[in-house]
Parts: structure tokens; C-alpha cells; sequence
């Protein structure tokens, strides 16, 4: 019973760090306006610091794998949180697009030990079929740190600044940390270790991943890809434009476009649980469920692409809440990826995979950023995003079309 419940404290600290580690990486959507204002920069530059937060976050994910992986989660989750702690201070007290820019660097770089070693700690301390139910359950908690950088916090920013909110979430997250440190002790894992069970793939000869690293596993790479595409659409978008398309496609205020961000957040909670009670409990498989969140977003994108004026605010927030629901279907891709390799190795490879995914973000974030700019010289803002909306929508039917080349790995039960 004590390890038991140490065991759900520590998954309940994880939650609430991946809160705060999801509000760090959208929460400049709301303040896109303050921030080209303070340091008077035009898009791309505003792009391009956005971008620093998920460049330093991918290019960490695999050392941060491989550290859960050799010195475990604890020390791990620990100094990423310190380090996050510092770059959310200095962001707050950014002169200028500089230092802003590197402390976003090292805000990423701090965020980046969270959800790894989550994913460490749940492949050692909870039964293979639980892992999907967890997943999602950690993210659909986390997804409320999504939902507070949208309405809340532009509510917060009116009354106390952009920057004394960040100095509050800074706060906030070194009490975290200090808590993870204590709850941890010297055992990541207190429960019995969890057995991996054989997966599909495993069981053929061709596929197997015991043999070979990440990086040469065929396989791997179709998964990688697809995270690479779907990933960088939403979070580019929910991260960075989602707000301010609206504010200066349509001229709504930033208390409006934040409440129709916050159905974006909503439908990434809802989704969370969704996907993955759909995938373990009702499909008992992966590859249908990819499919189904998959369509939907090509459904939702090619709606956005073809708007050509302002829906209403219901349909408006309609939309949003079927991007966030839609998209967080990439959680299952973590199922899979785990599921092709040994339990040993699973930090590494959710490393690997977060990897692409926190890269699809900055690489987004810095492309549509000159996007928009390049048409907003000889055009409107309307056909400035629609731009960027058709780039998106490009993305997400390659990701379909990817998807029919997925292997299954949903492990195997004995009956």
C-alpha cells in the first residue's frame, strides 16, 4: 500500500510538471501582440524566438532519454526543472528579443525533462497495457497547462503584465521541482518493475528491435515521421498564431481570440483520455486509431484553408475544439514507438521520437513566420494565413497517407 501510493504521488507531480511544461510552450500565443510591441520586431523575428524554445527542446530529447535511461528519472526531472525555472526568470526580465530569445533557449532545455522520464517511469513502474490509459491520462492533465495560456492568462496578463505572470509560473515551478526531488527519494519506481510484454513486432523476424539501435530500425523512422508532421502543424499554430490569426484576420480583441484558443486546449483534454481508452480498451490496436485522429485533422484543415470570413464565434470554437481533439491522437504514437523496443531502451526511444516532434514545432514556427511576412507585403492578413494554412494541410495529408504504411504493435495478451 505505501509504495502504492508513493507511486501515484510521483505520477501526480509528473502531471502537474507537464502542466506547466505545456503552458511554457504556448503560452507566447497570447502575448504575441506585447512581445512585437516591447521589442518592436516584425513576425519572422517573433517567429524565430518562438522557434528557440523547441529547437533547444528537441535537440535535448534524446540526451534527456538517454539520462533516464543511465541515471534515472530523479536527477534527470530535477536539474531539467531548475534549468527551466532560471529561463522562465530571464524571459520575464528580457530587455529586448536577445535575451528573450536565449532565455526561451534555456526555458526549453528546462521543460524538456519532464515528459520523457514520465514515460521512463511508466514503462517500469505500471503493466505494458496500462502504458496508452497513463499516457493519455498525463497528458490530459498536462493539456490544462494549455488551456491557462489561452483566456486565463490573457486575463492574468491585463491585470498584473506579461511579465509578472511568467515571474508567478516561475514560482510555481521551482515549488514543483522542490517537490519531485523530495516524493522521488532514491527510487524512481517503487512498485514492482513492470515486464514488457511481447509485441507484434517483436515476434517477426524482420521487425525486431532487440538486435539494433533506434537509428537503424526501419520502422522507427515511419513513426518519426509521421509525429515530424502532425505534431509541428497544431502546436505551431495553437503555440504562436492561433490567437493572433484571428486578432488581425478578423479584428476580434484578445480576450475573444483567447477564449477560442481555449476550445483548441479543450479538445486536446478531452482527446487525451479519448484516444487512448479507443486504443487500449475499444480497438485493442494502434493503427485504426492514428488513422481515425489523422482524417479528422485533415477534415479540420481543410475547412481553416478555405474560410474566406469570420464563421461566428461558435463555429469559430467548433473548429479549434476539433484541432485540439483531433491532433492529440499523436499520443498513441508514443504506444508504438515504446512497443518496438525492449523496456531497457524505452527512454532513448521516446526521446527520439519527442525529438522530431519538438523540432516540426521550431522548424513551423520560423517558416511560417516568414510566411506570413513575405505575404502580408502585397497582400492581407486573411491571405497571409491561408498561406500558412494550405502548408499545414499539405502536411497533414502526407501524414495520412503515411499512416497506411504503419506496422500494428499493440502487445500481445495471454488469454
Amino acid at each position: 500500500m505505501k509504495h502504492t501510493t508513493k507511486r501515484e504521488a510521483v505520477y501526480g507531480v509528473f502531471c502537474l510538471l507537464f502542466v506547466l511544461a505545456l503552458f511554457l510552450r504556448t503560452s507566447t500565443a497570447i502575448i504575441v501582440e506585447d512581445l512585437m510591441a516591447d521589442f518592436a520586431i516584425p513576425a519572422a523575428a517573433l517567429g524565430l524566438m518562438a522557434s528557440a524554445f523547441f529547437y533547444a527542446y528537441s535537440l535535448v530529447q534524446l540526451p534527456v532519454g538517454m539520462l533516464s535511461d543511465r541515471i534515472g528519472v530523479r536527477y534527470t526531472v530535477v536539474v531539467s526543472g531548475m534549468l527551466g525555472v532560471a529561463g522562465t526568470v530571464l524571459f520575464a526580465y528580457s530587455p529586448g528579443i536577445q535575451m528573450a530569445t536565449g532565455a526561451r533557449l534555456l526555458t526549453g532545455i528546462g521543460t524538456a525533462g519532464v515528459w520523457v522520464p514520465a514515460l521512463k517511469y511508466l514503462s517500469l513502474a505500471y503493466r505494458p497495457e496500462e502504458f496508452a490509459t497513463r499516457t493519455s491520462i498525463i497528458s490530459t492533465v498536462g493539456s490544462l497547462g494549455l488551456l491557462f495560456a489561452t483566456l486565463p492568462l490573457a486575463l492574468l496578463v491585463e491585470m498584473v503584465g506579461w511579465r509578472l505572470s511568467f515571474i508567478l509560473v516561475a514560482a510555481a515551478l521551482l515549488m514543483l521541482v522542490v517537490l519531485a526531488w523530495s516524493l522521488m527519494g532514491a527510487h524512481t519506481a517503487p512498485g514492482p518493475v513492470a515486464t514488457a510484454s511481447k509485441s507484434k513486432l517483436e515476434k517477426e523476424n524482420d521487425l525486431s528491435p532487440a538486435p539494433v539501435p533506434f537509428w537503424r530500425h526501419r520502422t522507427f523512422w515511419r513513426f518519426a515521421l509521421w509525429a515530424f508532421l502532425v505534431y509541428g502543424v497544431q502546436f505551431s499554430f495553437q503555440g504562436l498564431w492561433g490567437a493572433a490569426y484571428l486578432q488581425n484576420t478578423y479584428g476580434i480583441s484578445r480576450e475573444t481570440a483567447g477564449s477560442h484558443l481555449l476550445f483548441a486546449s479543450l479538445g486536446i483534454l478531452a482527446g487525451g483520455l479519448f484516444w487512448g481508452f479507443l486504443s487500449d480498451r475499444y480497438f485493442r490496436a494502434r493503427r485504426p486509431v492514428l488513422f481515425l485522429g489523422t482524417l479528422g485533422m485533415l477534415i479540420a484543415w481543410a475547412i481553416m484553408s478555405t474560410l474566406a470570413s469570420y464563421p461566428g464565434p461558435f463555429l469559430t470554437s467548433l473548429l479549434y475544439l476539433a484541432l485540439g481533439l483531433f491532433s492529440i491522437v499523436f499520443l498513441i504514437n508514443f504506444s508504438c514507438v515504446k512497443e518496438i523496443f525492449p523496456v531497457a531502451k524505452a527512454g532513448t526511444a521516446i526521446g527520439a521520437i519527442n525529438t522530431f516532434m519538438l523540432l516540426s514545432v521550431a522548424v513551423y514556427q520560423g517558416v511560417t513566420g516568414y510566411i506570413i511576412d513575405h505575404f502580408l507585403k502585397n497582400g492581407s492578413a486573411l491571405t497571409a494565413y491561408r498561406a500558412v494554412f494550405f502548408l499545414y494541410l499539405g502536411s497533414i495529408v502526407a501524414a495520412f497517407l503515411l499512416v497506411f504504411f504503419m506496422p500494428e504493435t499493440f502487445p500481445n495478451r495471454e488469454k
